[in-house]
């Protein structure tokens, strides 16, 4: 048994080796990938995902790092600007999301926490019981395991000092695999080491008091002004809980973008303070406003915009920031802003020209954390940005000059490691501990062979060399910084070719991912990611996939990402609690909806099956064929027949006639959804003709319930007609019509993705009814997950897990719950049974293949493809010289060849599986014709599951064999892999002609 094999086992569902989980844990707040996209060949995309779920877990995986020697890595929110929580040498990535628990004691003040929780969330647990966190970094939905590897300052350090003077103690599993646990001097191990020394697996967090916060702003009109009452505020020692001061350009920018409460043009100082101590604070704000020129006024601190990760956040919506943050004495604060002054530009101005501008939190010793901002003049995948990106390393050197040192190492800085340890590691020099030699001595002796967190905190000996090249290749292109502009003209510019390939897959979305600005506010509020914790199904990592795609394609040379990797990025609820809550006002519901598109138009069309729904004949009455009012099955309820007749039944009991329309209609969901104009029109004007007179539409599903209502209307003007029906789901004209006593039961109620419109009314009828109702969102998947991904598996079992039974507004949903195991009934089941009407099990005859034969199908696939391509390799090893073209200019020239290895493989794969179809027609008795659309059904999900750059790699160093001249293997890979992805509809024609002519 492999390593591979050991992780499966011990983890279970846990345990991840596909593309989409890789890549989303490839990218922090920082600009590492950027670095790589411009050359630096670091292995920040990990090679496994764990997901452990206790201090066991971590022990094992630990465990196996060892036995193996492969890195790991611990992974909290990917809000670090430093690369601490991505892979240097690729590895095993901890991803902490499912370690979340905290317990709050409150005879200690101190709040015992798992990894993986947020300092928000311990903060709300705290303040349950009358308390609060003393401090936490300024990226509040950051985790508290990342936070104690960094031992930042953060809100409330004015008062309570860095994070390390705020943990009573730390467990953490040691290099040999050993749980310890780290308290006083011995902190001086896990607080700083950023992850190299250990795995923290438990923490415990010091408390105070609750009390409200309240909040003062003093507005100062020169930097001399805000220096002097930085001055004061230690002299006086004001008993504040946190100050804050924003430079000139941030106070503007936040002021008008986001309504802060600023004084444009300023020096802003936040004062914060509990509410108690008013009689003590506000006599000297106003001291010292009237003393240096300054106006005071009421501020306010509970915008996100208040914390000064909240301020890199926003400032990042006009472009991709270099960013550095690093601390001082405050004495030394002016020669520090006149260095970076004549280094970066004007103080104050902030634009792509130049400029820079500061943000100042107070640090109760004297220690000052200014966070330095200057933004970069060219497109975040431009090949140029090596030299914009230059300037971090020259922010950290002006840190340095001025005896100060930066507030975190990671990947780039290995040098300032021993001053940022040591020199201003205040907590630990006070006890008499040497920080550095602490770190670098327990490293040296008890992980020699750099297994935790490689290439971070020191300079690598073994494993992620590659990250020495980071300040080397920045401190070349700084050596031109006086000609920099004329160096970057000289350049080659233009979209680095792994975003152009990356792009082709995911059109807008892949634009949009650029303007993510990692704050990590949609993860929070995503309920999917609530039920699913892992990072793919976050608003967040599905942004990140993109930076983390382009990184694997400038590492590996060819990158081919599966519609099964986009089912599975886009198919969330689409609820667009993330667009209410996003900075970057990025549309993100809107862009998964049209991801998801992009997948649906590949889906292969099913076609309809006219199912029996008036086996008893009673229930036939029920249909009246010249009724205004439609019940709409239609062919998304094939899935869940059972669910139609059950609803047959109650209109029967309610002496309703209804106008029937059976499970072979169609009403064009998938061809809306996935925008394929013309054909939706063709089906929707053939359904009005059906329908002509109805004045009612009744819908099962979601699915049509949104066609109709919203799809039909806005195509209405261009079909050339009005749509004058009213559409209503069942289960609300049920709730409107029958009399029912809920009598205070409980109902777990699963809101579908397409009934969040109605939902509510739902819930509020079912509440006037006596039901206690608890709204369950969260995205079954059911619709795409016929084909694709299986995002629809973790739901279902996530929500099992959590609510035990279900009642849902969606059949198909119901339907994919059963298939897990899950205790679940539509609505419409669920309210049958109120009236005392039995539902019924409808058996749909079918045929299915079998586990064997898809893996049969999946083997010829790859065989067939690798075979056709290898038969044409002279003839494309030939041509290889244009390669120098790019890619674009070289598909068309081997367009031709690809076209007929795709008609090749298509021959192959039709002689081998046609032997199969004739067999297990003769077996089953089932008609040929169904088992060969099983058939394609199953190649089709192959062929948008399979990842055909690892496949083709065989015929890639055939190729290579074959050529003589010179050529751009990375350009000849793409294409191919391009133009077979653009042509699998041609293959799955050909198969289908082939096979039919054959059994025919």
């Amino acid at each position: 048994m492999g390593l591979e094999e050991e992780l499966k086992s011990l983890l279970g569902d846990s345990f991840h080796d596909e593309l989409v989980e890789r890549l989303s844990h490839s990218v922090d707040f920082g600009f590492v990938p950027e670095l790589v996209w411009s050359g630096i060949k670091i292995n920040i995309v990990p090679d496994y995902v764990a997901y452990p779920r206790s201090v066991e877990d971590i022990i094992n995986v630990v465990r196996l790092g060892l036995k193996y020697k492969i890195p790991i890595v611990p992974y909290g929110r990917g809000t670090n600007r430093y690369g601490n929580a991505i892979p240097a040498d690729g590895g095993i990535l901890l991803d902490f999301s499912k370690m979340t628990n905290v317990t709050i004691d409150e005879s200690n003040k101190m709040a015992i926490v798992e990894p993986g929780a947020t300092w928000k969330l311990v903060d709300i647990y705290a303040q349950q019981k009358g308390l609060q966190l003393r401090t936490f970094p300024s990226s509040y939905d950051s985790t508290v395991g990342g936070g104690i590897a960094g031992d930042a300052l953060g809100i409330g350090s004015y008062e309570y000092g860095f994070i390390s003077d705020n943990v009573s103690f730390v467990e953490m599993v040691n290099p040999k695999g050993d749980l310890v646990r780290l308290e006083g001097k011995d902190l001086a191990l896990v607080c700083g080491a950023e992850g190299t020394t250990g795995i923290i697996a438990k923490a415990g967090l010091k408390l105070r008091n609750f009390s409200p916060t309240e909040a003062m702003v003093i507005s100062f009109d020169n930097l001399d002004q805000m220096m002097h009452a930085v001055g004061e505020f230690y002299r006086e020692v004001i008993p504040a809980w946190h100050v804050q001061v924003r430079g000139p350009y941030i106070s503007t920018y936040m002021a008008e973008k986001y309504k802060a409460p600023f004084e444009p043009q300023k020096w802003n100082m936040v004062i914060l303070y509990p509410s108690p101590r008013s009689p003590l604070v506000e006599p000297k704000i106003y001291k010292i406003a009237q003393s240096y020129g300054g106006k005071v006024f009421e501020g306010e601190w509970t915008g996100w915009w208040s914390f000064n990760h909240g301020v890199a956040a926003a400032l990042r919506t006009q472009g991709l920031l270099i960013h550095q943050h690093g601390l001082i004495h405050y004495t030394r604060l002016l020669d520090l802003l006149r260095n970076l002054e004549k280094a970066l530009g004007k103080l104050g101005e902030l634009s792509s020209d130049g400029g820079f501008d500061v943000d100042i939190a107070l640090e109760r010793r004297e220690v000052l954390l200014v966070n330095a901002f200057t933004q970069i003049s060219v497109s975040p995948v431009d090949k140029k940005i090596l030299y914009d990106l230059a300037k971090n390393t020259l922010m950290m050197d002006e840190f340095v000059k001025v005896d100060g040192s930066l507030l975190s190492v990671g990947i780039f800085a290995h040098k300032y490691a021993k001053n940022r340890l040591s020199s201003m590691g205040k907590t630990f020099t006070e006890l008499g501990v040497d920080r550095y030699e602490v770190i670098r001595k327990y490293k040296e002796e008890t992980d020699p062979e750099e297994i935790f967190n490689p290439g971070k905190l020191f300079d690598p000996k073994i494993r992620a060399k590659a990250v020495l090249e980071i300040p080397r290749r920045q401190q070349e292109a700084l050596n031109f910084r006086f000609a920099i502009g004329f160096v970057k003209r000289l350049s080659p510019g233009g979209e680095v070719e792994g975003f152009k390939h990356v792009r082709r897959y995911l059109e807008d979305f892949a634009d949009y991912s650029l303007m993510c600005i990692d704050c990590s506010m949609c993860v929070t509020v995503c309920p999917q990611y609530r039920l699913i914790p892992q990072w793919p199904y976050a608003p967040k990592g599905m942004f990140d996939f993109v930076r983390g795609a382009v990184a694997y394609y400038e590492l590996n040379g060819s990158i081919d990402i599966p519609d099964s990797v986009i089912a599975e990025i886009s198919g969330c609820h689409k609820c667009g609690l993330c667009d209410g809550v996003c900075p970057a006002r990025i549309p993100i519901s809107t862009l998964l909806i049209k991801l998801n598109s992009l997948v649906a138009k590949k889906l292969p069309e099913e076609p309809g099956v006219e199912l029996s729904l008036f086996s008893d004949p009673e229930l036939a009455s029920v249909n009246d064929p010249n009724s205004q009012f439609i019940l709409w099955v239609g062919k998304n309820a094939v899935s869940n027949p059972a669910v139609a007749i059950t609803a047959l039944k109650i209109l029967k009991k309610m002496g309703l006639k209804v106008k029937v329309i059976g499970t072979s209609a169609d009403s064009g969901f998938l061809d809306y959804i996935s925008g394929n104009g013309n054909k939706f029109l063709e089906k929707m004007k053939y359904n009005l003709d059906a329908v002509n007179n109805a004045l009612e539409i009744i819908t099962i599903t979601p699915e049509d319930y949104r066609t109709f209502s919203t799809a039909y209307k806005d195509y209405s003007k261009l079909a050339g007609t009005e749509v004058i029906f009213e559409v209503v789901p069942l289960e609300l004209r049920l709730l409107k019509s029958i009399v029912i006593d809920g009598s205070n039961e409980n109902v777990n109620l699963h809101v579908a993705c397409f009934s969040s419109e109605y939902s509510d009314e739902v819930i509020r009828r079912l509440s006037e009814k006596g039901f206690r109702v608890k709204k369950v969102e969260g995205c079954s998947g059911a619709i795409l997950e016929k084909s694709l991904g299986k995002r629809a598996d973790l739901m279902a079992r996530a929500i099992g897990e959590r609510y035990g039974k279900v009642v849902t507004l969606c059949p198909l949903a119901a339907a994919k719950f059963r298939s897990v195991g899950i205790n679940a009934v539509t609505l419409i089941e669920f309210l049958a049974e109120k009236l005392g009407i039995q539902s019924v099990q409808y058996q749909v005859a079918s045929f299915q293949l079998d586990e064997n034969s898809k893996e049969y199908i999946r083997k010829e696939l790859i065989s067939s493809i690798l075979s056709s391509l290898n038969s044409q390799v002279n003839l494309i090893a030939d041509t290889a010289a244009f390669s120098t073209s790019g890619v674009d200019e070289y598909k068309k020239i081997i367009e031709p060849i690809i076209v007929q290895v795709v008609d090749n493989i298509g021959k192959i794969i039709a002689s081998k599986l046609s032997g199969n179809i004739r067999q297990k027609s003769s077996e089953s008795s089932i008609d040929k014709a169904i088992i060969l659309a099983e058939y394609i059904k199953e190649i089709s999900n192959t062929l948008s599951a399979i990842e055909l750059d690892k496949i083709i790699q065989p015929f890639a160093s055939l190729l290579k064999s074959k050529v003589t001249e010179e050529y751009d293997e990375n350009v000849v890979i793409s294409a191919v892999i391009q133009l077979l992805r653009d042509n699998i509809d041609r293959l799955k024609t050909v198969i289908t002609t082939e096979i039919s002519k054959i059994l025919s």
